[in-house]
C-alpha cells in the first residue's frame, strides 16, 4: 500500500508540477504580451506628442506671424496719425520760437533791472546802517559821562559843568589838577 501510495503522491505531484508549470508558462506569456503591448502604446504616444509638437509649432507660427501682420495693420493709420501730429507740432514750435526768445531776453533785461534796483537799495540802507551804528556807537560812550554826570553833585552852567567838589575826593589828571565831585546829595 505504500507503494500505492506513494505512486498516487507521486502522479499528484507530477500532476501539480506539470500544472504549476503550465501555469507559469500562461503567467509569462500573459507577461509578454502585456510588455508588447505598453511597448505598442508607448510608441504610438510618442508618435502622437510628436505629431502634436509639430501640430503646436505650426499653429504657433502661423499665429505669430498672423498677429505681426494683425497688429501692423491696426497700427498703421495711428502711426500716420502721430506722424502728421508730430511735423505739425514742429512747424507750430518753429514759428513760436522767434516770439519765445523775444519773451526770455525781455524778462532776461527785466530781471536785471530788478537786481540793480535791490543793489541800489541795498547800498542806500547800507549806508544808514552804518550811520546809525555810529550814532549808536557815540551814545554808548556818552553813557558813562552822562551816569558819572547824574551821580555827581554837578550842575550846566554857561555850556560848562560846575561841580560842588569833595575837598577829600581824589585827584586826577597828569597834574593832579581835577578833584573829584561830591555826590549827588
Amino acid at each position: 500500500m505504500e507503494n500505492g501510495e506513494s505512486v498516487s503522491a507521486r502522479t499528484a505531484l507530477e500532476n501539480a508540477a506539470k500544472a504549476t508549470l503550465a501555469l507559469l508558462s500562461e503567467v509569462s506569456q500573459r507577461e509578454a504580451r502585456r510588455e508588447a503591448s505598453l511597448d505598442q502604446q508607448l510608441q504610438s504616444l510618442r508618435q502622437e506628442v510628436g505629431q502634436f509638437r509639430r501640430d503646436v509649432a505650426s499653429i504657433v507660427d502661423g499665429a505669430g506671424a498672423r498677429i505681426a501682420s494683425d497688429a501692423k495693420d491696426a497700427l498703421s493709420p495711428a502711426a500716420i496719425e502721430y506722424d502728421h501730429a508730430v511735423s505739425a507740432t514742429a512747424r507750430q514750435l518753429k514759428q513760436t520760437g522767434g516770439l519765445m526768445w523775444m519773451w526770455l531776453g525781455g524778462a532776461t533785461v527785466l530781471l536785471g533791472l530788478v537786481l540793480m534796483a535791490c543793489w541800489a537799495v541795498l547800498g542806500y540802507y547800507r549806508r544808514e546802517l552804518a550811520a546809525v551804528q555810529e550814532e549808536l556807537e557815540r551814545y554808548e560812550d556818552a553813557a558813562p559821562v552822562v551816569r558819572a554826570f547824574y551821580a555827581s553833585d554837578a550842575v550846566v552852567c554857561g555850556g560848562r559843568i560846575c561841580s560842588n567838589e569833595d575837598p577829600k575826593g581824589q585827584h586826577v589828571g597828569e597834574k593832579r589838577q581835577y578833584r573829584q565831585a561830591r555826590p549827588r546829595p
